[in-house]
């Protein structure tokens, strides 16, 4: 019998693990920006297919207005701000499922936004990576 549980789901950022998960099925939305592969059809109905080389794609995650990982997060938005780019590298894995996730050479769109009223809110990041692979080993591998 295979299960899941997100306490089996690692971010790290930078090599810092991040911590302080809101509710919900949508903490996490990694996706490919481009198809790996698109076609054209000749007008003798023949078609070819092309390989993409554009492997970039969009990491989306929320926290918790309060987690202790909006500080790493803004300060690389800052030092991107101010002219110190450092590019932002993610790597998610699920270690009871074998996915794995890894985003290079990234870059985070803007600050998270803010609310403030009766009750906690999460805050949403987005990376964009120049390569995002994302693979399932199969938990055979593991």
């Amino acid at each position: 019998m295979k299960s899941y549980s997100f306490n089996n789901v690692v971010m790290l950022v930078q090599g810092q693990e991040i911590t302080g998960w809101p509710e919900g099925d949508d903490a996490i939305i990694c996706e490919r920006l481009e198809d790996s592969a698109s076609h054209i059809v000749g007008v003798d109905g023949s078609m070819t297919m092309s390989i993409s080389m554009d492997r970039s794609g969009t990491i989306k995650f929320k926290l918790m207005q309060n987690s202790e990982s909006n500080a790493l997060l803004t300060g690389l938005i800052t030092a991107q701000e101010n002219g110190a780019f450092i590019p932002v590298f993610i790597q998610i894995r699920n270690t009871e499922g074998g996915e794995l996730v890894s985003g290079t050479q990234g870059y985070i769109t803007r600050p998270a936004n803010v609310q403030f009223g009766q009750s906690l809110q999460p805050v949403e990041w987005t990376v964009i990576a120049e390569r995002l692979d994302i693979v399932n080993l199969g938990s055979e591998a593991l």
